[in-house]
């Protein structure tokens, strides 16, 4: 009985240890965690603003595009010296 007594309070110190260093590396790991989820947030938003960025510049270069087609459309217009009825029936 008394060795397991010795066994028992030489055991138990040893056991808290094990029991701290488990709730440190709880800790350690919830740490790390939130970090992750704060930098995968800032990513979020930088990916965010750079897509807004390029939506913008694409929609700037089609509106480009768009305008230079009506110009050259109503240059070609201005141009044709036969402009039909303006229907599409086949008699012009």
């Amino acid at each position: 009985m008394k060795t397991s007594f010795a066994v028992l309070l030489l055991a138990a110190p040893a056991a808290l240890s094990l029991a701290a260093c488990s709730e440190e590396t709880e800790q350690n790991a919830a740490t790390t965690a939130e970090r992750a989820a704060a930098d995968a947030e800032e990513n979020a938003e930088v990916i965010g603003n750079e897509l807004r960025e390029g939506a913008i510049v694409a929609a700037d270069e089609l509106s480009e595009g768009a305008e230079e087609l009506s110009n050259d459309l109503a240059e070609s217009d201005a141009a044709d010296n036969d402009p039909g009825d303006g229907e599409l029936d086949g008699t012009d």
